[in-house]
């Protein structure tokens, strides 16, 4: 028994895969990792593993060390203007995008290789690593675009791997889940860094690749994925319609939303749409599921949205009379995985619960709104089960990643025992906007650090 612990040890301390283990201890490769597998993941649908040389692929390193090429908002807008009326900016913008994606995708493969042994063998973490790794090797094997047929051939990939990586947060918010459940291991691992670095990453690969793959619609209203004249109030209107409607099905009532503001039905800004969609139902969502659990049989209170915009930002508050956030969980409301919502609602699948958020237009905004409010208001049990209004976690986080990409922010300030504002700060998406600097950062799990680069 003794050399299979040591086995395992040096497997977790050295994230190498059991594949790297000689004969001498006796035990083989396969038969421990299977072993370990079924032992640790007991729900997992297959013992099948990484294969070595997709793991410890040397190409991925060399991608990783290479510079990132800042994304830039005058970038987006110049290809896309230009797209109009000369096609080699379109060709521009395709090598851009064939150029970058490959090196963000092998750093997040980078930030997996160093997670500990026991969360990358989680199925749904294998998932994940699997999807970036296939569309790593595909990108980076295409034959540099020149022509517009090789455009075409690109965008087409493009949009089937986007399709194909919208389940991905779902898998990882599993996996996540699931390692954090485990009674000893669980409590050590930290891994908000890790989460970040990851979720950041996905938002500017979508945006870069979707941007690129919109340019040559050419709607009006729009730059690639940008809607030039974005209607504050209506985008507002639109969330408080369909958070409403998933709150009466949960709940059986749901309050009344007010907007207001000086000059509110004029407020308008350059934004992409789904982005604002996103934040705006997470927030609704919070503040109605406690504006209804604090009122239980008494009149509901309207949440009221503020609008008002700045030069170049624009700040929404929106507030709830639901009781607010107790002091020793509001510096907690931002973790990943941190959820109020009870433990028999909080063990419901997660498949489903999250949006396939994508940056794609579909014919018309409202059209799009109905496609992405369908998966958002999708249930996670079985047919005839309840509809979410919570319980994973990530929905507050991941918004304040939304706003902080494009320069904005969200704040919570809560008063216990009678509500919560919450601020949504955002940025025209106008001007000098530019994608962070890349540099290196320490992403941390459990007790170990490691310098990686954070996009």
């Amino acid at each position: 028994m003794a050399f299979v612990c040591n086995s395992v040890c040096r497997l977790w301390r050295s994230r190498i895969s059991p594949s790297r283990i000689s004969c001498h201890d006796v035990i083989s490769s396969t038969s421990l990792e299977q072993c370990l597998l079924r032992t640790v993941w007991s729900d997992a649908p297959s013992t099948e593993t990484l294969p070595g040389e997709r793991f410890y692929d040397s190409t991925i390193e060399k991608y990783a060390l290479q510079d990132i090429e800042a994304l830039s908002l005058q970038q987006m807008l110049e290809f896309g203007r230009a797209a109009l009326f000369n096609e080699s900016k379109i060709l521009t913008s395709a090598r851009h995008a064939q150029r970058e994606l490959p090196k963000r995708l092998a750093r997040r493969l980078m930030d997996l290789q160093f997670l500990p042994y026991i969360v990358v063998t989680n199925p749904h973490i294998k998932r994940v690593y699997d999807a970036y790794y296939h569309a790593f090797n595909t990108l980076r094997n295409m034959p540099q675009v020149q022509t517009a047929a090789d455009n075409d051939k690109l965008t087409q990939v493009l949009q089937r791997l986007v399709d194909e990586h919208a389940p991905m947060l779902d898998a990882l918010a599993a996996g996540f889940r699931e390692c954090k459940m485990k009674p000893i291991v669980g409590p050590k691992l930290q891994m908000d860094n890790f989460l970040d670095s990851m979720l950041r990453s996905r938002i500017s690969r979508r945006v870069m690749a979707e941007q690129h793959i919109h340019l040559a619609l050419r709607r009006p209203g729009y730059i690639g994925i940008i809607c030039t004249d974005l209607s504050l109030p209506d985008a507002i209107s639109f969330a408080a319609q369909r958070t409403k409607q998933v709150c009466t099905e949960t709940f059986g009532a749901a309050p009344e939303v007010l907007i207001s503001g000086t000059s509110a039905q004029l407020a308008t800004m350059p934004y992409i749409p789904t982005h604002l969609d996103y934040m705006l139902y997470e927030l609704l969502k919070n503040a109605m599921r406690a504006v209804v659990l604090s009122h239980r049989g008494r009149p509901l209170p309207a949440l009221t949205v503020a609008i008002c915009k700045a030069q170049s930002s624009v700040t929404l508050r929106i507030s709830d009379q639901g009781g607010g956030i107790p002091d020793d969980q509001l510096d907690k409301v931002f973790q990943y995985g941190f959820t109020t919502v009870g433990a028999e609602d909080a063990s419901m699948p997660v498949e489903g619960h999250f949006v396939r958020i994508s940056c794609g237009l579909q014919e018309s905004q409202s059209q799009e709104g109905i496609n992405m409010w369908s998966h958002m208001t999708e249930r996670s049990a079985s047919p005839g089960g309840p509809w979410r209004m919570g319980g994973l976690g990530f929905g507050l986080p991941l918004s304040r990643l939304y706003a902080r990409y494009f320069g904005g922010d969200l704040r919570l300030v809560s008063m216990p025992g009678y509500g919560t504002d919450a601020y949504l700060s955002i940025q025209d998406l106008e001007g000098d906007w530019e994608e962070q600097r890349v540099e290196p950062q320490i992403a941390t799990v459990g007790n170990e650090s490691t310098l990686l680069p954070s996009s």
